[in-house]
């Protein structure tokens, strides 16, 4: 089974909560963890905070077998410099994103570049 649930919103930082809603609903229906939902939570505001300033975002989930893929975009045009860069000891966006999801991907197309989130899930029991 695959599911897909498309949201685009305005890039501002109090919208963000409608995109929560939305997983929170799928954390729901798939009966998640806490920490798959907050983890899959932090990767997504940490994405949606490098996207494109004064544009809408897409927020694309999308549901299969044992993982959840997320796709956000447009981004920024620094966003794989951000994610090939080094953060030392600081908390760059790569780091983050390594350490709440299982894969992250920048895809391109006519609109700019494209960032795909996937996570592992078990529904608990």
């Amino acid at each position: 089974m695959t599911d897909e649930i498309t949201l685009t919103i305005p890039r501002d930082r109090a919208l963000y909560g409608v995109a929560h809603l939305v997983l929170g609903g799928l954390g729901i229906r798939l009966n998640l963890t806490i920490e798959n939902l907050e983890d899959l939570e932090i990767a997504l505001d940490t994405v949606l905070d490098s996207a494109r300033d004064g544009e809408n975002v897409t927020i694309a989930i999308r549901v299969g077998e044992g993982a959840i893929q997320t796709r956000i975009g447009p981004m920024n045009d620094g966003i794989r410099a951000a994610l090939e860069q080094e953060s030392g000891d600081g908390v760059g966006l790569r780091r983050i994103l390594d350490a709440v999801v299982d894969g992250v991907e920048v895809e391109s197309d006519d609109h700019g570049d494209w960032i795909r989130l996937t996570k592992a899930v078990k529904a608990q029991a």
